[in-house]
Order: C-alpha cells, then structure tokens, then sequence
C-alpha cells in the first residue's frame, strides 16, 4: 500500500469524512513509513480501526510523544519527535472507557541530527519577560550579546548583555547569576569579553565617551571576577579587545576613529597601529584559533576584514577586504564581495575535520543580526546560510522564536552572541529580542 501527505490530508482532513474507532474489533498496525529519519519526520502508520478522530489516539516513538496531524482510518500521518532514538512505536486510540494499545513489530530506526534549541530564558506566551537571575526555567534576560568562556572552564560561560551587565550561565549548575553590574564598571555599554593569556583575568570593552572615561576594565579570578578594576581609558569609545591567543597581546578599537590600538602589558603604553576606513561604526576583532589572522567584523557596515599576523613584529598587519561589499546591507550568499550581510556581529572559529592536512581547518560562524540567522564563513572566504529563516509555510516573516531543523524550521530574532564549545560540540547563541539563550547541537 503507498500513502503520501496528499492522499492521506485529502481523505481524512479536507473531506471531512468520518469514521469511528470500533472497540469490538482489534486495532492493528501493519507497516509504517519511512522506516528511519529524524526528529520531525513525516511518519506514516498503516494499519485497520484506527478511526479518524485525532483527539482519541495517541502515539510514541521511543517513549516520546508524537504529534498526530491525521488520520482516515486505516493510516495516520505523525511526526517523529525529539530523543526517540529507542524506537519503539506504540499506538493507544481510546473512546470513552475503551482503550486499545498496539506496538509496531519493527521498531523505528531514529537518527540524530543537528538542531536548534532553547537553553534558558523565560518568556510569557504573550510576550512578557523579566530580567532575573535563577534556574535555567526561571531566569530572563534584556538583550544577550556577547559570550566568552571561561578559559578554564567551560562548564562557565559569561555573557555581556545589551547596554547591561556581566551574567555568567553555569552549565554544570543549570542556573543564571550576575557577576558585575554597569555601575560597577562604571560603563555606559559594555561590549566584549576576553581574557589575559593565562585565564586569570578577564577584560571588559566598555563603549563610553566623554574625557576620561573607562574604555577597558579588568576583573580578577581570585575575586570570583565579581569586582571590575579600569585598565586604561580614552575619550573615544571602545567596542572591542581581543587577545591574542599565543602572544597574549592585546588589541582594542576607538569607536569615533575607526583605529586600532595594540597595547603593551609590561610598560602600560597603547600603540596604534592602523585605521580602518569607516570611523564612528562599531567593529569586533575575533582572532583565529592558531593566531595568524584575526577577522574584524565590522558590524553597522556590513563587512568583514582580515588582517594577518605579523610573527616578527608581534603585531596586526593592515586589513583587507575579505567578504562582503562596504556599506551594502542584504542577505546573499556568495564568496567574497558577492555575499552580503545585514549587521554581522559576534564570531567564533569552528575546527571542520573535513579539512585536515589544510593550512587552515577552521570555518567562522557569524551571527547576522537583522537577516535573522547565523552564516558561515570558510577559509576562502565563502558564505553560507547555516541555520534560521525557517519555518517558510508559516508566514511570509524570517524572525520568529521557533526550535528544530536548522533551516527547514529554526527561526530567531535578531541573533547577535555567538560561541562554539568544542568539547561538547555545541553553539550556543544570544537571541536578543527573543530574551533567550538558544543553542545549536546533535539532539
């Protein structure tokens, strides 16, 4: 027998036709289709006395419940939901005291696959949200933007939010706390985190103008980084300081003159060492895993530079145009200046095992703020849609808050904190108008 989603919605769904679960007579299950798949297959269980009223039968797969969309009687259309790797496939169909269960003689041979998910972060149904610490199902958030690991736990990861505060999610613990506030930072925005190169001190970008003000601060692991310190100041805002991941230098940005510092941890002093060629717009520097390159992503124009490592000066070399056109915004994938971006903002390098034995293995994630997703980025330079946007028989809309499939379902609103954990090979990504932390993994 061949069942499809057509024939099965068209007989048991658009007619309207009705046929009653009969008690007296066995409910039987006799094949199903397709015989493996993933979470939110298409399922469809062929079989006799199933009855086509949907609120009277239940399914599940591995122990799972399964959403049954149909049903005409002798077959059911269903989904296949998360986690149903034992594969069991068992139907009840119930009316009134009578009840029939039945179980597939072949179980469903579930596949894992990448998926998007939601950590933490309460919202009402309607909307509402409140910024609080506490347990991962009752916590909230204003706006996450920025994340950065704690170098020597990464069970730890802090988050910088939104013109906000300094949290730290603990993954071990399942719950939410804040670590530093804005007045004690005395900052205006605070931007980024990174941290010296032996993980004991972390260091805050502070986006704040006027004379003498903080650009970045500095806090301490012996006091839990529970009280910041300023390193330096400026009167020309910082939105970025990156370190580097060999030589522990530090690099940090003016706002208002698009330049690029590189400071000196044994004298106290700033060099600078280039400007890139749009001032007043904000940029973030991600350094590549080995530290022969850093990206600098520059956020309210719409493109991305690179600049290579100079291994004999200990210093950044001028940047090049690497992808993305100079002030075009737009969602295009393509290579180099062909692709486009809508305010591409935090990054994080991800090592591909497909590129072993190449000079470099590691692809770049890119959270694409107003586009609504997350693109990636290869060595040479092309770019790619990888996950949201999803969900296109819903609504003509490319946001929304909607967990699964990477592409055929995910949606999310304006995505801005991105950061790979390589130990549990999972992304974990700040959606910022949907106040959630949302993750990307093998379910």
């Amino acid at each position: 027998m061949a069942i499809c989603y057509s024939c099965t919605e068209e007989s048991a769904i658009k007619t309207g036709e009705v046929i009653a679960y009969d008690p007296s007579k066995p409910v039987e299950i006799t094949d199903f289709t397709p015989k493996k798949g993933s979470a939110s297959t298409r399922l469809y269980i062929l079989g006799s006395n199933f009855g086509t009223d949907v609120s009277q039968i239940s399914i599940t797969i591995g122990g799972e419940k399964a959403k049954v969309v149909g049903s005409d009687g002798g077959s059911i259309y269903c989904i296949v939901p998360p986690r149903s790797s034992e594969g069991t496939i068992e139907l009840t169909v119930s009316s009134g005291d009578n009840k029939t269960t039945v179980v597939a003689d072949e179980k469903f041979q579930y596949e894992h696959k990448t998926v998007v998910s939601t950590l933490c972060g309460y919202v009402s149904p309607t909307g509402e949200y409140e910024v609080k610490d506490g347990p991962f199902d009752d916590c909230g958030f204003e706006g996450p933007q920025w994340f950065s690991f704690d170098p020597k736990n990464n069970r730890h990861l802090y988050l910088v939010e939104y013109y906000s505060n300094v949290r730290l999610i603990d993954l071990e613990k399942k719950e939410v706390s804040t670590v530093m506030t804005r007045g004690q930072g005395h900052w205006d925005r605070p931007r980024t985190i990174t941290w010296t190169l032996g993980g004991d001190t972390m260091i805050i970008a502070n986006e704040k103008g006027g004379e003498h003000t903080v650009a970045n601060s500095i806090a301490y692991r012996r006091e839990l980084f529970k009280k910041p310190y300023p390193l330096m100041y400026t009167n020309e805002k910082c939105t970025t300081s990156a370190t580097h991941p060999v030589n522990g230098e530090l690099y940090y940005n003016a706002f208002l003159t698009g330049d690029m510092y590189r400071y000196d941890w044994k004298t106290g002093l700033s060099e600078k060492l280039f400007t890139i060629q749009d001032r007043e717009w904000e940029y973030n520097v991600v350094f590549h895993p080995t530290g022969n390159y850093a990206y600098i992503i520059v956020v309210n124009r719409n493109y991305i530079l690179k600049t290579e490592y100079d291994w004999v000066n200990h210093r950044l070399k001028n940047p090049t145009l690497f992808c993305g056109e100079v002030g075009q915004s737009g969602w295009v994938d393509g290579t180099g200046n062909s692709a486009r971006f809508n305010i591409p903002q935090q990054g994080t390098f991800v090592k591909n095992e497909e590129y072993a034995g190449r000079e470099d293995e590691y692809d770049f994630y890119v959270a694409d703020v107003f586009n609504h997703c997350i693109r990636k980025i290869t060595p040479e330079g092309r770019v790619t849609t990888f996950a949201g946007r999803g969900s296109r028989s819903m609504n003509n809309d490319v946001w929304g808050f909607i967990d699964g499939d990477l592409r055929e379902e995910a949606r999310f609103h304006e995505p801005n904190g991105i950061i790979f954990d390589e130990v549990t090979r999972t992304f974990y990504i700040g959606d910022l108008k949907n106040h959630r932390i949302r993750m990307i993994a093998i379910e």
